[in-house]
């Protein structure tokens, strides 16, 4: 530090040259992924957007066409019924994922009975084959033998006609899509949760604090790191979701399950429109971004608050 008028001492050339070499350091660990993410998805999605500006079909020369295919799409009373479908989709299976593997992760973490029994069993839906998985659940939702309107009947309960209206239709998918997702995120959370210092939580019961001020205090602000990580990638997940849809569904009755995937397949591989399936791509990627976007914002807000000191 300068004292009486000197002039500020300079920075030693050694801690320039560290400092540089640790810059060259780190660009050099950071490059090689970078790379492959342009080269696996930054150039396929550039032809994406440039078979967007097409009317192409496989068969037919190419035709430049403009906006014409995003036009037609932002006009389209179906595309924004399914967008704000697949919006309203993502919200409620993210959610419910998140929610119920949080609670299965906290069950765990307590001293629960043949632990390990468990922990195998929670893993046994993330193992099975996505397919598979939804074709079990198919059969198990089937109205005449399934084996859920069965236990409902015997209940005395009336029976639910799975895969026969609207509304029941999606409940069916989003069961299957949170009977999917949670088991991952239940095991990452667990292991969050015994990550936590054993004298953090033990302070805090010394303190008084109840079993909700525990969790709420202590071990959520511990695995909230976790926590948005898993909601990013179930975003990102949820956003794309096709094979639940196709496999259960189809998408019907009518479009009333469609999301933007079945109507991109429905659109390029039904109707053979590549340019309009390529522009109702560009809206996904552009929904994913947008959606991740604000889960990286908010947990980077939480995980660095600013100091108000």
């Amino acid at each position: 530090m300068a004292t009486n008028g000197s002039p500020a001492a300079p920075i030693p050339r050694q801690n320039k040259r560290n400092r540089h070499s640790e810059n060259i350091l780190a660009a050099t660990a950071v490059a090689p992924p970078i790379l492959l993410l342009l080269l696996f998805i930054g150039i396929p999605a550039i032809a994406l957007l440039a078979t967007a500006f097409t009317d192409y079909s496989p068969g037919i020369e190419p035709e430049f066409v403009g906006l014409k295919n995003f036009t037609t799409l932002f006009n389209s009373s179906v595309f924004y019924s399914i967008l704000l479908r697949n919006i309203a989709y993502v919200i409620g299976v993210v959610s419910l994922q998140l929610l119920v593997a949080l609670g299965i992760a906290l069950i765990l973490d307590n001293e629960l009975p043949y632990r390990r029994i468990w922990m195998a069993l929670l893993i046994a839906p993330f193992a099975i084959s996505p397919v598979v998985g939804v074709v079990i659940w198919k059969n198990l939702l089937d109205p005449s033998y399934g084996l859920v309107n069965y236990v409902i009947s015997s209940l005395g309960l009336p029976t639910v006609p799975w895969m026969s209206t609207p509304l029941t239709s999606m409940i069916a998918v989003v069961i299957v899509a949170v009977w999917r997702g949670f088991p991952f995120i239940a095991i990452i959370l667990f292991a969050a949760l015994r990550g936590i210092p054993t004298e953090v939580k033990e302070a805090a019961r010394i303190d008084g604090a109840t079993s909700f001020q525990i969790f709420w205090h202590v071990k959520l602000p511990f695995i909230m790191p976790a926590l948005s990580i898993m909601a990013l990638f179930e975003t990102i997940f949820a956003v794309r979701e096709f094979d639940t849809i196709q496999t259960m569904t189809g998408g019907g009755p009518g479009t009333s399950t469609s999301l933007l995937s079945h109507y991109l397949y429905r659109t390029a591989f039904g109707t053979f429109r590549f340019g309009m399936g390529a522009a109702v791509g560009w809206v996904m990627l552009a929904l994913t971004m947008l959606m991740a976007a604000l889960i990286i914002w908010r947990a980077y807000r939480d995980m660095f608050p600013k100091n108000k000191a």
